[in-house]
C-alpha cells in the first residue's frame, strides 16, 4: 500500500475558509511544506475526509466556486453523484458523496469508475474511504492530480491536513 505524504497543515477559524481554498488551488503556497504538486489548475480530484459535520460539503461548495461553477451546489448524499458545468472548462465537475455506500461493488454498479475516468473532468469526493482504491489507481497509474483533505472540526476552528500519495522521490516525511 502506497503511503501518503502530508504536504500542508492549515488550522483556521471557521470564517477563513477561503485560505484553505487558496492553498488547495495553489494561490497561497504558505501552508505547503513541500513544493505544490499540481501546477496550474490545482488538483483534478479532491477527496474529503472527516466526521459528520466536519465541513466537507461546505468546503466542496467553496471549491466549486473557485473552479468557476455558477450553479447551486448541494450534497449528493442520496443521488451518489451530482454533475455540474464549469464555464471556461471543457469537461464536467462531479460532486460525489459515498457516505451511504456499504460496499465497493455499489460504486461499480453505479458507474463511478467510468465517471472518474472521464477526461477532462474535476471531482470532489466526500466520504472517499469505500472507494479509495479508485483514487489511488488514478493517481498511481494515470497520473491524476489527487489531493486528500482531512478535516477535523475543533471547538472554534477547523484543522485541514492536505495529503498526496508519496512517491520514491518524496523528501517530506509522511
Amino acid at each position: 500500500m502506497t503511503p501518503f505524504k502530508t504536504t500542508a497543515y492549515i488550522n483556521i477559524p471557521e470564517t477563513d475558509l477561503h485560505k484553505v481554498v487558496d492553498a488547495i488551488m495553489g494561490k497561497d503556497l504558505s501552508a505547503w511544506v513541500s513544493h505544490y504538486p499540481f501546477g496550474d489548475g490545482g488538483p483534478e480530484i479532491i477527496a474529503l475526509e472527516g466526521n459528520l459535520g466536519a465541513g466537507k460539503t461546505t468546503l466542496s461548495k467553496a471549491i466549486c466556486v473557485a473552479w468557476g461553477c455558477n450553479e447551486d451546489v448541494s450534497s449528493p448524499t442520496f443521488a451518489l453523484v451530482n454533475e455540474y458545468v464549469i464555464p471556461q472548462f471543457e469537461g464536467k465537475l462531479y460532486h460525489h458523496d459515498w457516505y451511504r455506500v456499504k460496499e465497493a461493488g455499489e460504486l461499480f454498479d453505479a458507474g463511478i469508475e467510468e465517471i472518474l475516468h472521464e477526461y477532462p473532468s474535476k471531482h470532489l469526493v466526500e466520504w472517499p474511504e469505500i472507494g479509495e482504491f479508485f483514487l489511488r489507481d488514478l493517481a498511481e497509474n494515470y497520473k491524476a492530480k489527487v489531493l486528500w483533505v482531512n478535516i477535523d472540526h475543533q471547538e472554534n476552528s477547523r484543522e485541514y491536513r492536505l495529503r498526496i500519495l508519496a512517491t520514491a522521490d518524496s523528501k517530506t516525511p509522511a
